[in-house]
């Protein structure tokens, strides 16, 4: 979610240190890290990888090779790495840390708690730790308890502009709309430039899906700061919001030719222009966003349906498999996939591809009529029936 942007700054996460006693495998980790922070994380994961093979109980091999897959997006992998990591030394802190973290990436705000909880715990006057805790409790239905946290951190460091963003955004989720007014106020008077206040706001707005007013702000930001880092591709993707297309792709190309490792732009820069029929022209930015972020399935879904809606379905089922695979409750992804399987004479496939799709929308439904009853809302003149 765009709130966890401003705090996931805060903990720019760093290798973790080695613990073997050979020489030689020191000299591979230490390869293997000077490679990560170098940005060389395929070289990091291989070096991490041959440490492992020697001592499977590498904590610090484990640990490192979760930040590399974390890294790259690949947010499962890294939380495996970790939890072995855990399961040798229950007592690495940072290993914890970075655990809640991967967990937040996938919205798994629930399990993300455990570990920041346990963390504030242990260390109540941690900053960070308590941001954390706070914007999983904001994410969460909790926005109560995440303001209870953030509010004598305010009141310590009033210049604070994560603390200020975090609590502003508590009141407004909390229904409390003074609260969140003066907050906000505080917040913008205290922000150091033009473009770093307007930047703020526009990601406030985009979190409450209010894209006019993030368009708005995100253009005040590049007429601020034309290089203020990801103005460009946050003003795209509130031109998105608003389906201006023309708009998004010129503000992504921008924010690709400011940074050529900007993943998002990458992903949403293709998907503009699948969604827009340009499927050639669309697919090479989605194979670029998939190498910087091969976690992230919906590149593999706009791949698939690119490479289907050009008649090529051998290439198209891999794709779309694999979205599948990494998100299995989409069932968009599915559907085509029974579509691409279907043009390759593989009925049966696609038949089981088609049966998770109406699994999927019973399963849907279900959660709908029960939200509905639970609210005690009728439709159709009646109220809702059945368990």
């Amino acid at each position: 979610m765009k709130l966890l942007i401003v705090v996931m700054a805060l903990l720019a996460i760093s290798p973790i240190g080695y613990g073997a006693r050979a020489e030689t495998a020191k000299e591979m980790f230490d390869a293997a890290v000077q490679a990560m922070q170098e940005g060389n994380y395929a070289q990091a994961e291989a070096g991490f990888r041959k440490i492992l093979a020697l001592d499977p109980r590498n904590v610090s091999a484990l640990a490192n090779l979760g930040i590399a897959f974390a890294k790259t997006r690949r947010y499962t992998e890294a939380i495996d790495e970790y939890k072995k990591a855990l399961s040798i030394d229950p007592s690495e802190t940072e290993i914890q840390l970075n655990l809640g973290l991967a967990y937040m990436k996938e919205d798994d705000y629930a399990d993300a708690l455990t570990y920041f909880r346990r963390l504030h715990d242990r260390e109540p006057s941690d900053q960070k730790v308590t941001m954390l805790l706070a914007t999983c409790l904001i994410s969460s239905g909790h926005a109560d308890q995440g303001a209870g946290l953030l509010e004598p951190l305010a009141q310590a460091n009033p210049g604070d502009a994560t603390a200020l963003y975090l609590l502003g955004l508590a009141y407004t989720r909390a229904g409390k709309a003074d609260r969140a007014k003066e907050t906000f106020t505080k917040l913008f008077s205290n922000a150091a430039t033009p473009a770093q206040t307007n930047f703020l706001l526009g990601e406030a707005y985009a979190d409450a899906t209010d894209y006019p007013k993030a368009e708005q702000v995100f253009e005040a930001v590049v007429q601020a700061d034309a290089s203020f880092p990801g103005a460009h591709r946050e003003l795209g993707k509130a031109y998105l919001g608003e389906n201006k297309n023309a708009e998004a792709e010129r503000e992504l190309q921008l924010a690709i030719r400011d940074n050529a490792q900007d993943g998002d732009a990458f992903y949403y820069l293709g998907a503009i222009l699948v969604q827009t029929d340009h499927y050639q022209e669309g697919i090479p930015y989605l194979q670029k966003a998939s190498t910087l972020m091969p976690g992230a399935w919906a590149t593999y879904f706009y791949m698939g349906k690119a490479e289907l809606l050009l008649g090529h379905a051998d290439a198209s089922a891999p794709l779309l498999r694999k979205a599948t695979e990494m998100n299995p409750d989409d069932a968009g992804s599915f559907y085509l996939l029974a579509r691409a399987l279907r043009v390759e004479g593989r009925t049966q496939e696609a038949a089981e591809a088609l049966r998770r799709v109406a699994a999927l929308h019973e399963t849907g439904l279900n959660v709908e009529r029960r939200a509905l009853r639970d609210a005690g809302i009728v439709k159709n003149g009646g109220a809702e029936n059945g368990p």
